[in-house]
């Protein structure tokens, strides 16, 4: 890249998809020294702050920011870095925020990490449980639900329709502007995938971040009430703490007690993944055509 955006605003953004490893990019992006990412992850400004609604499958953001001069302020410390970017992995399923991006940022890169979307909605369901927004366990029900059309129900198989939310992308940037990658790739060869973002983003692709951590792993939860303090922490209690923890210090603490109170979670029963294969196919198979990538592995049972 040739040089920060205007009033360093951000030229780069990572657009999702939710669960498909956006966490785990947006840190390896975060330690190279030519990269300034948003200290704030998931700051959801281009689909909350102009007007825009909440995420529908979680809790709003905490961290979530709907003033311009306030999401300007999560880029006041960029000095001599030329890639300037943050991770909103809602932007790419909600319907007006590629629009929104182009029109402020029309040179902006993206990039976006696709994964097979019955793992997806799987990962997702958990999340969402963990987050005590469902209410029952049992995610076949709830994906029948939502493949029979019933109100009130989240869009987990939804959100992994991509073609749609890609083409929206593609009808306001220019093709090479979008890189995708598959979670797939992220979890076989993420130096091979890290290396070709910095290529993507012109930085020195000879830096190699530490990738042997894995970000925002998900799971069932094993100590309830230590997550639940550590993602609803009281306000009085997280403004004392930036006042008097540093800021890394907070985020190790973070991430460490939040490893400590989950466990993993049981694997896709596969007796559902093939009742959803038929669901998904024909997504699956117009997502084949449009990156030109080999998906046959999403459509094995």
């Amino acid at each position: 890249m040739s040089g920060p955006a205007p009033a360093s605003l951000p030229n780069l953004f990572i657009i999702g998809a939710s669960n498909a490893g956006t966490t785990s990019l947006y840190k390896y992006l975060q330690a190279h020294p030519q990269v300034f990412m948003s200290p704030v992850k998931e700051p959801c400004f281009f689909s909350t702050g102009l007007g825009g609604t909440a995420d529908p499958l979680g809790p709003e953001p905490p961290n979530l920011i709907r003033d311009w001069d306030a999401y300007r302020q999560l880029f006041a410390a960029v000095t001599t870095e030329t890639a300037i970017g943050e991770t909103s992995a809602n932007y790419v399923y909600e319907p007006q925020t590629a629009a929104r991006i182009h029109r402020h940022l029309p040179e902006a890169r993206l990039i976006v990490s696709l994964r097979d979307p019955i793992d997806r909605a799987y990962s997702h369901f958990l999340m969402a449980s963990r987050f005590g927004l469902e209410t029952t366990s049992d995610f076949h029900d709830v994906v029948a639900a939502e493949v029979r059309g019933d109100p009130g129900n989240r869009p987990y198989l939804e959100r992994g329709r991509y073609v749609p939310q890609l083409q929206r992308y593609l009808a306001c940037f220019a093709r090479e502007q979008l890189q995708v990658h598959l979670y797939d790739d992220v979890e076989k060869n993420v130096d091979g995938v890290v290396r070709s973002i910095f290529r993507f983003l012109e930085v020195d692709e000879a830096f190699r971040p530490d990738t042997a951590t894995v970000h925002n792993r998900g799971g069932l939860l094993r100590r309830p009430r230590t997550h639940s303090f550590i993602t609803h922490t009281p306000g009085r209690i997280r403004s004392a703490s930036r006042v008097l923890v540093p800021a890394g210090l907070r985020r190790r603490a973070y991430w460490t007690l939040r490893a400590w109170s989950m466990e993993p979670a049981p694997p896709l029963d596969p007796q559902i993944r093939q009742q959803l294969l038929p669901v998904v196919r024909d997504d699956i198979l117009a997502l084949q055509d449009l990156i030109g990538r080999d998906l046959s592995a999403w459509l094995a049972s």
